[in-house]
């Protein structure tokens, strides 16, 4: 095949050519003068001076380029989907496009720098993460590229891998080059199994104090430089196809043709396909430089980690193989990398990803191929870093500060890289958050609300755990947004001073007022307690008796407005509500008169009991014990105050205060029905664990959520599991919802939620994500996107540390002795109170006294007596 043209390669004859043209000019100018020879070099000074000196300001030029392009180099992560998967033909067409990141103008001004580095490094949870670096310029070649391939994100490197510890005080090192001529290939593998699982399996074992790094550095040829390096690779072949003859026919004295013997027939035909594997069907050519460093507490681990991942480069044994880079004494030591004097050339090279190979090694795309992608579905390791499911490329959301009115909902990665971006305020009504704790769900509601309420819009975030608002308001202390600030703060080692809140007080003879207040009291307490379609006589006692207190609290003096804790005194003292009874709706006098003393004694217990609960907290007290509120909730929608509540995580009592809030917010919004659409201040909810408030089997908080945005209400809802909601209450979020975000779920809950993005992606997908990982389905400019991979975003990230300080607040707050004092003897005045206005009435009081007819001599009847009678 190759005998006839390469026994007559004329190679070693041109060399004994030129050694013979050398010796004849050694003998010429032997035979001159020293004056001749100067006379003969002179006129050549000047043209020797300025070619070093041109020479010296190359070496200058291409000093700095190269430095400066090292200092430009940016990392990113590539992470997987879990099913991830590329063809060869897409790693070739990869491989082709990153061969243009070689400049065929100047590009040898900065080619140490210009090589591109593929790497794979563990995590502090020992997974596998896959790298590229390049030079700046070469950033968006490099992303051009990948756009080939589909399931993938791109992350900062800086946020996936960790921090150098000192523990680590080991390093080992280790350089691979080509043990045979570049000319004979490497093994091609297949790409099913992955040929990076050899890789992860090493780095499964490692500890959080070790790291483990493979550095593949990859110089692509193109042009002139293509040319050149196959031009080597064939002479190189050339060389291949002599070596086995004798010394004559290497010289091409001997032209007669021997007989081989199979197994030199064998080897050439090996030798053959090798050749025609590497010179025709490798694609792109790349000079290669690897690298390999490990760090562990001991010597002992440190090796260990090596001598796996030199285990892995085993595969890729064919022809030629991969062998350290160094001098072996054989039984003794090996002079490698690790030697004191090359060590510091080492680690400059791995750091900075400067390209100077210990030995020129030529590879091919397809003997590096399953390097030139990311983990794929074939890879059966564990401990890999992936992004979870594939997923449609994200919407073309706005930069966060490109435009006003956004709220941030997190980051994107993109062609673009990656960004924080937002959503438009004015496609956001609902948004339902779902998820583990811990996982990034609050931090990512926390973000939206500081963004909104420093922005200057009003809201209210009702944190039952307490820690949220406490990281909030660094971020509030500005005097301009201190100022709006209200707080009710119910929490472990609650302040004594509380804002007062009065639920019965009216500010104006709306009767619309009068009701939203009832209805808020009956649903909380429906909510709260869990009464369902049966506890009909309880629902109807809070009710009567909050319409009760409602009437009266419109004849009393504001100083006397009762509280919600005269509820327990209309129902159990006979005295005070027979002076109640003449201001109260005939409706209402009839309830009180006939059916009321036919009720079993302990109808009033579940009520009465509730109250002294929260009656025996003094902050609880402080709070709801006020007969003139400071707090008020439609003054804080219509003003743009920054309400921050914490109800407290405990039991029944703490789970009525969130209650009360959310459903006076709700209702307290129904009541802007008397103003105009375009006067109703949006005003933003935001709701942590919002199965707190759907206690009620009735569904009142989907009617008053699917109601609430026509008044302005805006709502972000918060929980970990969406099976803890009510049917009603989850059919209106994910009906009415703008946009729906998910982070890690239980498998029952998953499912919940890919059913409303109609089965994709595949539940277990969310089963899996990782913190601050989420899938999000937005709407944008009235379009609802395709479900989307997005990571989360930190308050530090948005607004950097925060700055402690003392907040003004919008409110007065009272102390607890002041509340308490005034409790104690309120029964007794609005007692005194009524009686006086009762021997004195108005003449609305007189016209109602006598439509509600006598009332002497009544007395509250029960059970017992009303059958003795």
């Amino acid at each position: 095949m190759i005998s006839g043209r390469r026994r007559s390669d004329p190679t070693l004859m041109l060399a004994i050519l030129a050694g013979a043209i050398c010796l004849g000019l050694w003998r010429v100018l032997s035979n001159l003068r020293p004056g001749q020879i100067l006379s003969i070099i002179e006129p050549l000074f000047p043209a020797a001076i300025g070619l070093v000196a041109l020479a010296s300001a190359l070496a200058t030029q291409r000093f700095f380029s190269t430095r400066r392009a090292l200092g430009s180099r940016r990392v990113v992560a590539v992470v997987p989907a879990d099913e991830f998967e590329a063809s060869i033909e897409t790693i070739l067409r990869v491989a082709a496009q990153l061969s243009r990141a070689d400049r065929g103008v100047r590009g040898w001004m900065d080619r140490p720098a210009s090589a591109i580095r593929i790497s794979l490094q563990n995590d502090a949870e020992g997974r596998l993460v896959y790298l590229i670096g390049a030079a700046e310029r070469q950033t968006e070649l490099i992303r051009s590229a990948l756009r080939a391939y589909e399931g993938f994100e791109l992350r900062p490197a800086g946020e996936l891998l960790p921090p150098p510890t000192e523990k680590a005080r080991v390093t080992m090192r280790t350089e691979l080059v080509l043990a045979r001529r570049s000319v004979e290939p490497l093994a091609r593998l297949d790409l099913d199994p992955d040929p990076l699982q050899a890789f992860a399996a090493a780095l499964a074992g490692l500890d959080r104090d070790e790291e483990a790094s493979v550095h593949l550095d990859l110089l692509p040829a193109v042009g002139h430089r293509r040319g050149r390096l196959t031009a080597r690779l064939s002479r190189e072949a050339r060389h291949l196809g002599i070596e086995h003859g004798t010394l004559a026919q290497r010289l091409g004295i001997d032209r007669t043709k021997s007989k081989s013997d199979p197994a030199t027939l064998a080897e050439r035909r090996g030798q053959g396909r090798g050749l025609d594997a590497k010179l025709r069907d490798g694609g792109t050519v790349f000079e290669a430089q690897i690298l390999i460093r490990t760090r562990a507490a001991s010597r002992v681990r440190a090796s260990a980690t090596m001598t796996n991942l030199l285990a892995a480069f085993e595969s890729l044994a064919d022809r030629n193989w991969l062998r350290a880079s160094g001098v072996p004494i054989p039984g003794l030591a090996f002079l490698g990398s690790d030697l004191p004097g090359r060590r510091r050339r080492f680690d400059r090279r791995a750091d900075s990803g400067l390209f100077k190979p210990a030995r020129r090694c030529v590879l091919t795309a397809r003997e590096v191929a399953g390097f030139l992608k990311p983990p794929s579905i074939y890879m059966q390791a564990d401990n890999v870093l992936r992004s979870g499911a594939m997923l449609p490329p994200p919407p073309d959301l706005p930069t966060l500060g490109d435009e006003p009115g956004l709220i941030p909902i997190g980051r994107i990665s993109n062609e673009a890289g990656e960004r924080v971006v937002g959503v438009r305020a004015a496609d956001t009504f609902f948004t339902y958050i779902a998820g583990r704790s811990r996982f990034g769900k609050t931090e990512t509601a926390l973000c939206q609300f500081l963004h909104l309420v420093r922005s200057g819009e009003g809201g209210l975030f009702l944190d039952p755990h307490q820690d949220a608002i406490e990281r909030m308001k660094p971020y509030l202390t500005d005097p301009e947004v201190s100022r709006r600030v209200v707080e009710i703060d119910l929490g472990p080692g609650a302040a004594a001073a509380q804002p007062g809140w009065n639920l019965f007080e009216l500010g104006s003879a709306d009767q619309g007022q009068a009701e939203a207040r009832i209805e808020a009291v009956v649903d909380a307490f429906a909510s709260a307690l869990q009464w369902g379609e049966r506890s009909t006589r309880a629902i109807n006692l809070t009710a009567q008796s909050a319409m009760a207190l409602t009437s009266i609290a419109r004849v009393l003096p504001p100083e006397l407005c009762p509280t919600i804790f005269q509820l327990p005194t209309i129902l159990s003292d006979g005295t005070w509500r027979k002076a109640a009874l003449p201001f109260l709706p005939r409706a209402s006098q009839q309830f009180w008169i006939d059916r009321f003393p036919r009720l079993a004694e302990e109808a009033i217990t579940p009520l009465t009991n509730m109250v002294d609960r929260l009656r025996a907290s003094t902050p609880v007290t402080t709070l709801l014990g006020a007969s003139q509120s400071t707090y008020r909730i439609r003054q804080a929608m219509d003003h743009g105050q920054i309400v921050l509540a914490c109800p407290g995580s405990g039991g029944t009592r703490d789970r009525l205060i969130a209650n009360l809030i959310v459903f006076d917010l709700l209702h307290a919004a129904k009541a802007r029905a008397d103003l105009p659409p375009e006067r109703r201040r949006p005003f933003w909810a935001f709701l942590d664990e919002v199965q707190t408030y759907d206690g009620a089997a009735s569904g009142n908080l989907a009617a008053l959520l699917e109601q609430a945005a026509k008044y302005g209400i805006r709502a972000v809802l918060l929980n970990q599991n969406p099976e803890r909601l009510t049917p009603a209450t989850l059919q209106a979020l994910t009906t009415n919802r703008s946009h729906l975000i998910a982070t890690a779920l239980n498998s029952k809950a998953a499912s919940l939620i890919t059913r409303e993005w109609a089965g994709r992606p595949d539940p277990a997908a969310l089963t899996r994500l990782p913190k601050y990982r989420f899938i999000a389905q937005v709407t944008d400019q009235g379009e609802v996107s395709e479900p989307f991979a997005l990571g989360g975003v930190t308050i530090q990230d948005l607004y950097g540390p925060g700055r402690p300080g003392q907040i003004e607040g919008a409110v007065e707050r009272r102390s607890s002795a002041d509340a308490l004092a005034h409790l104690e003897t309120l029964d007794d005045r609005i007692l005194v109170e009524l009686e006086a206005l009762k021997e004195n009435p108005t003449d609305e009081e007189t016209a109602e006294l006598k439509s509600a007819g006598p009332t002497d001599g009544y007395s509250p009847m029960r059970a017992e007596e009303a059958e003795d009678r």
